[in-house]
């Protein structure tokens, strides 16, 4: 069942995923408790791998001496056939939990962080429900290849280019922020413009990726269950209203070609998006929890990922980007340019967003 949990998890990334990145998405937990003992842990780790045995084999519960490291290990490992799809360490007021795209999304990440904890954990998201996709999948994949070939999505720009691998990873804590999906994606999409415009690069063909659960947040489950949105913007776009028009990708096909997996490949650079947004929404966790960082898979043009999650009062944002492309302080200037967008949008005036889509 282990292999059979392995194939299904990389399948389920599909042929857009980008073959250069590990597709690790992380959950860093700061806790208001001390974390229980690894061998706590690693029993309710078991019993849940049980009952969801797409999680795959049973890994080992690692302890925080170096949070920097294991986090950074976490995300850049691949996930080869056969090993575990779920990482977990603990550190003495940290958790922080890693797994293949595949086998969880972002609500699923939060189900296994409430089976961890032994506290219920739940988010106020609605979810998107059984809203599809309306192109074949085989037509879609021939539209994103004419795309990647002739009009590329722009991308942010690099601060640098040298020999590098794995992400950068920065966070900032707010006060909690109630921002729906359009106002984050409005956020990312400003915070690139300023950050091209500071490096003297115009901001074209902006394509806005975003995660999307199907379920509620209410009592989730550790599975993986989400749509992926495309929303390519104008600079003046309204984006609720493209996200309320804007039907999800397609789902992926079974089986995939080794001449797709290999255009796939050579087109990794151009294919994806210019940056991908996810927000794990208003999380529950009694007062276990004093903060969430959520660092979703940063693919694409840019290899850059803003994520958001707010529990405790305290709204987190994160940027994740690609090391080859940012060093820590680029991607803290980004951080910085994405956080004072997002307080931007969380001052204006909010008569309702029509369109937006509850997401992970």
């Amino acid at each position: 069942m282990t292999r059979l949990a392995s194939d299904h998890a990389h399948r389920v990334v599909g042929l857009y995923g980008d073959p250069t990145v590990s597709w690790s998405i992380l959950l860093e937990a700061e806790l208001g408790v001390a974390a229980a003992e690894p061998e706590k842990l690693r029993a309710r780790l078991s019993a849940a791998v049980q009952q969801y045995p797409h999680l795959g084999a049973l890994p080992e519960i690692e302890r925080v001496t170096d949070l920097a490291a294991v986090r950074d290990r976490f995300a850049s490992a691949p996930y080869e056939r056969a090993a575990p799809l779920v990482r977990v360490a603990a550190g003495p007021e940290t958790l922080l939990i890693a797994a293949h795209h595949g086998a969880l999304d972002g609500l699923g990440l939060l189900a296994l962080l409430g089976i961890l904890l032994d506290v219920p954990v739940s988010s106020a998201a609605t979810g998107i429900g059984e809203r599809t996709g309306r192109t074949p999948f085989a037509l879609s994949a021939v539209q994103r290849l004419a795309e990647a070939l002739f009009a590329p999505p722009g991308r942010i720009t690099p601060d640098r280019e040298r020999e590098a691998v794995g992400d950068v990873f920065v966070a900032s804590h707010e006060p909690g922020l109630r921002l729906g999906a359009a106002g984050f994606v409005t956020a990312a999409a400003h915070a690139t413009e300023r950050w091209n415009r500071a490096h003297g690069a115009r901001t074209a063909r902006v394509v806005a990726a975003l995660g999307a659960s199907r379920r509620s947040g209410a009592a989730p489950e550790p599975v993986h269950d989400s749509a992926f949105f495309r929303l390519r913007l104008s600079p003046a776009a309204d984006v609720a209203a493209v996200l309320g028009a804007q039907p999800p990708e397609p789902d992926f096909p079974a089986r995939s070609s080794r001449l797709a997996r290999l255009g796939t490949r050579l087109l990794a650079s151009r294919l994806g998006s210019t940056f991908l947004v996810s927000n794990l929404g208003l999380v529950s966790t009694g007062d276990t929890v004093r903060s969430l960082a959520f660092y979703p898979a940063a693919s694409g043009r840019s290899g850059v990922a803003f994520g958001a999650a707010t529990t405790g009062g305290i709204t987190t944002v994160t940027v994740r980007a690609r090391r080859r492309d940012f060093d820590a302080r680029a991607a803290a200037g980004l951080l910085g340019e994405f956080r004072d967008a997002v307080r931007d949008q969380a001052a204006r005036p909010r008569g309702g967003e029509p369109g937006d889509v509850p997401h992970q």
